[in-house]
């Protein structure tokens, strides 16, 4: 299945739906449009029960160069009321993704800078080519950040590290995002089709439910308690342990072979 606006691609297919980022004329710069189109396709997504894995890829050189700075220029005087439209389309996708369940790879190449960089460490995974560029930007525009970027930095890095990278950074590349933690892996630019490929099979391949249960509770393990947490855990796993997948799962293990889970 393929759906298309002006801006966005979204492909689904053996169970990884794909959003494009498609403005590659203007480096797939988001606004008003992307923004609002993001949103629907992360909608659609997560209500769609046939998609296990969520992958966000950018057409053109660059996974994207952030905000269409010239889209905000034309706006003028009008901006703050448009950046809250923007902003709030572009929240609303985010939440979406997180929301899901679903574990979502961000696969970077070119230039991620500004938003698409709070979009990409938004995602569970991100996946850079060798050649990627990341940048924070905004200061270089006078404004602090959306996207929660001030949440995901501050959880990876540290505050330290994230005024840092907020106050005084403007590049970091593949290697130095690794090496930060920021990223989950770098591959070779002609290779990270191949690698996004058996990264997004092995999600595919999990339990869906056992996949949102460790997504959520990895995502909520800095704001718990340890005994929030132990609870939290009991209650996933009985909960997963009385499923049709770990059933198949035990007998996949018995049977020596890989498990077949159906989400059920």
């Amino acid at each position: 299945m393929s759906t298309a606006s002006s801006s966005i691609e979204l492909v689904v297919a053996d169970g990884v739906g794909t959003i494009w980022l498609n403005r590659p004329e203007r480096g797939n710069g988001i606004e008003f449009e992307l923004a609002t189109a993001l949103r629907a396709a992360a909608f659609d997504l997560e209500r769609d029960a046939s998609v296990k894995v969520v992958v966000i890829r950018g057409r053109g050189a660059n996974f994207s160069v952030g905000g269409d700075l010239r889209a905000f220029s034309t706006a003028g005087a009008t901006f703050p009321r448009l950046a809250m439209d923007i902003i709030t389309a572009f929240h609303d996708a985010l939440l979406s993704l997180r929301r899901s369940g679903k574990p979502a790879i961000a696969a970077v190449h070119g230039a991620c800078a500004g938003g698409a960089m709070s979009l990409a460490l938004a995602c569970d995974f991100v996946l850079a080519a060798e050649t990627a560029r990341f940048s924070v930007a905004y200061r270089r525009l006078g404004v602090p950040a959306d996207g929660g970027m001030t949440h995901s930095l501050t959880r990876l890095v540290g505050p330290r590290r994230a005024l840092e990278l907020m106050l005084l950074s403007d590049h970091v590349n593949a290697s130095e995002a690794l090496s930060r933690g920021l990223i989950t892996r770098v591959c070779a630019e002609q290779e990270l089709e191949a690698e996004l490929t058996r990264m997004a099979r092995a999600l595919a391949d999990n339990s869906p439910a056992a996949s949102r249960a460790v997504k959520d509770l990895i995502w909520s393990a800095d704001t718990a308690t340890f005994d929030e947490q132990l609870s939290a855990e009991l209650v996933s796993f009985v909960d997963c342990a009385s499923s049709a997948d770990f059933r198949e799962g035990l007998k996949a293990f018995n049977e020596r072979r890989p498990p077949i889970f159906e989400g059920k």
